[in-house]
């Protein structure tokens, strides 16, 4: 057995130390960075440059290497002849990639004209004891590109570049509210109400206090608070903390970005929103036309108004104005097989929200302004005059996502305590998301509040947007994680199980028959089922739902061809079958992330479903290379072989096969559990 790499580099450091170096020196005067020494012309002498060696190729007595620093890379060449014969031998002896050296020099080009810089003079400066990836192009996993982000951005300009638009993002919108007379503040992140939203909070003790207290949810209200006080216009960007779901598009601890202005309303505030953020993405993006994930978003021109209730309608034929309460509007979701999750427990107000959301918003890819939104989701909004069941508010959609919601505030201290008593009876109730009462707010209310209108963007959905990235902790360098390896153990009882999919082995078919008629998806769906029920079995799950979850998760793939689309309508046409099973609906997108670019594959669930149906591509594959073409004749070998050949069934993502190892299955015990799957049901697939 070889001798682990870190021991390795641990004996070198030994080494260093006994011929007179430290291996971790406290400095080194640099006299240029690496981009700065690149613009300068060949010959230029007496430089000195820092950085990681990222690459190293020795030829006997002359060794080029790349050094890296925050600014770029540049070559530098060792020669035996002019570098000190001792310190050109300790180099190969005790330097691998990733460590850290100073050199001293002059300039050159090569004879293939790449500017190096000779190096007369050299200085250890940072021995690394882990050795870089070997995929050194990037790391391929995303999960391990988040858990590992400096490897990351050693390894990815693409990462690099993300990372510095979104620090212009923030840079420019800090610009933009200073240029147009806001002043920046900072209200606190431990409180003992939680207020500003509808959310759930995570809850911490102050010991010296000896009393719960609660992490910051939003600073909408401390914000107020300071409108009270007589600024007039004031902004935080706010580091907020909610106990939610963990999903792409949602962080427990993000971003969010609040102004409030004295003696505006809500059309005000649209007006000064399309300007704002129309000028940063001029300035982030050097255009207002952004492409993402092969949609062009553009920016330019006037911004619709579009109401909530004129785009149901136009959608679902549902008049929201006919229908003044929830029992009303929720029969008439019902007469048109629309499902929604919890529309039982729902109010008039969330059911009308859930209903957009649900038929509308995802189609809203352009640029615009949601007005008229129900006001008994907006508790801290004020009423519309002529439509008291509206309120005063809007939502700037983009890419069919939410990204800032704004309105006219509630400054009336008695309708204010009003709206906190009866979401403190929701919250009593057993909605945990329900506002807090907040006696010191509306205490700093009665002291009176002029016209307001707020304003909240969450940073990272912004970030995302501008930078092309399909999940919002890939525009955060450290996100929360599950601990390392959770979503892989497959082995806890019931874990990631399904108790009960919503639909029969019979009533799936028969759905599955009605939107299913291509015989080539056909064969996928069936072959998928039957892998995904022997992984239900050799981990002692529910096989029938598996086998159901696997037999229609492609149910859109005949008439929905777009992959950005892929997915949505097959979960659409589930959850109106009853389907309630969230994990579920949510492994049938996941196993489309790259198409959907708001879903990420997360769960044990997510990763079963997407290895075992992207393997039998593989096994089919392999399958018809044999000479009578059968499945029989196919040993789990032959398929393990395939898989490493990158030429054979190149459509088959090797990287969604290996995902099995999530799943706690190695490749060669998944491939033999997926071959003997499909072999049992080879006539259905004729194989």
């Amino acid at each position: 057995m070889s001798e682990p790499e870190r021991d390795v580099r641990l004996r070198k450091i030994a080494r260093l130390r006994e011929r007179g170096h430290n291996p971790w020196p406290d400095r080194y005067e640099r006299s240029h960075l690496l981009a700065e020494a690149a613009a300068l012309p060949a010959g230029t002498a007496g430089l000195r440059l820092a950085g990681r060696l990222v690459a190293i190729r020795a030829f006997g007595k002359l060794t080029f290497a790349h050094l890296q620093d925050a600014t770029g890379r540049l070559q530098i060449a060792l020669d035996r002849g002019r570098l000190a014969p001792e310190a050109f031998d300790l180099f190969h002896e005790v330097c691998d990639r990733g460590d850290f050296v100073g050199v001293a020099g002059e300039l050159f080009h090569t004879q293939k004209g790449e500017l190096t810089l000779r190096v007369a003079e050299l200085a250890f400066l940072g021995k690394a004891l882990q050795p870089l990836p070997e995929k050194w192009h990037g790391l391929q996993d995303p999960e391990l590109r988040q858990r590992r982000r400096y490897l990351d951005l050693l390894a990815s300009e693409e990462t690099r570049e993300r990372f510095r638009k979104r620090s212009r993002l923030v840079r420019v919108l800090r610009e933009f509210l200073d240029a147009h007379g806001f002043e920046e503040v900072e209200t606190p992140v431990l409180q003992t109400v939680p207020s500003g939203a509808s959310a759930r909070p995570f809850v911490t003790r102050h010991n010296a206090l000896d009393r719960e207290v609660y992490l910051r949810i939003a600073p909408e209200t401390w914000l107020k608070r300071l409108v009270v006080g007589g600024y007039d216009r004031v902004y935080e960007f706010a580091r907020s903390f909610r106990n939610e779901g963990m999903d792409p598009s949602h962080l427990q601890d993000f971003t969010i970005l609040e102004y409030y202005c004295a003696f505006w309303n809500w059309e005000d505030n649209l007006r000064f929103t399309e300007k704002l953020v129309r000028h940063v993405v001029q300035e982030v993006c050097g255009g207002l036309q952004l492409a993402w994930r092969g949609r062009t978003l553009d920016f330019s021109g006037e911004w619709p108004r579009l109401e909530l209730g004129a785009l149901v309608r136009e959608k679902t034929g549902i008049d929201l104005d006919a229908h003044p309460d929830a029992a009303s509007l929720r029969a008439a979701i019902a007469r048109r097989g629309i499902r929604l999750e919890r529309a039982e427990a729902l109010g008039r107000g969330a059911l009308a929200d859930a209903l957009y959301k649900a038929t509308v918003r995802d189609g809203l890819v352009q640029p615009c302004f949601l007005t008229a939104l129900p006001a008994d989701t907006l508790p801290l909004a004020r009423r519309n005059d002529a439509r008291p069941h509206l309120a005063d508010a809007f939502q700037l959609l983009v890419n069919g996502w939410e990204v800032v919601k704004a309105y006219s505030e509630l400054v009336d201290p008695v309708a204010q305590r009003d709206r906190f008593l009866e979401q403190e009876r929701l919250r009593t109730g057993g909605d945990d998301e329900a506002m807090f009462l907040d006696e010191d707010y509306l205490l700093a209310m009665e002291h009176g509040l002029p016209p307001v209108s707020g304003w909240g963007m969450g940073v990272e959905r912004m970030a995302a947007l501008v930078t092309g990235a399909d999940s919002l902790r890939e525009v955060v360098f450290f996100p929360l994680l599950r601990p390392e390896g959770k979503a892989g153990e497959g082995g806890g009882e019931g874990a990631d199980d399904i108790d009960d999919f919503g639909l029969s082995r019979e009533r799936a078919e028969a759905l599955f028959r009605e939107h299913v008629t291509s015989d080539y998806l056909t064969k996928h769906c069936y072959a998928s089922a039957a892998v995904l029920e022997a992984v239900a079995e050799r981990f002692g799950k529910n096989r029938d739902a598996f086998w159901c979850l696997a037999l229609l998760h492609d149910l859109d793939f005949d008439r929905v061809k777009e992959p950005d689309k892929h997915c949505r309508e097959t979960v659409r046409i589930l959850r109106a079958e009853g389907v309630r099973h969230e994990p579920s609906l949510k492994a049938i997108l996941a196993h489309n992330a790259e198409g959907l670019g708001d879903v990420e594959r997360t769960t044990w669930l997510d990763f079963a479903l997407s290895c075992s149906e992207t393997i039998t591509g593989l096994v089919m594959a392999t399958a018809l290379v044999m000479p009578d073409r059968k499945l029989a004749s196919v040993e789990p070998a032959s398929v393990v072989k395939r898989m490493k050949k990158k030429d054979f069934a190149k459509q088959v993502s090797r990287e969604a096969v290996l995902q099995c190892e999530r799943i706690g299955l190695p490749l060669e015990e998944f491939a033999a559990l997926a071959l003997g799957a499909m072999q049992r049901i080879a006539p259905r697939l004729g194989l």
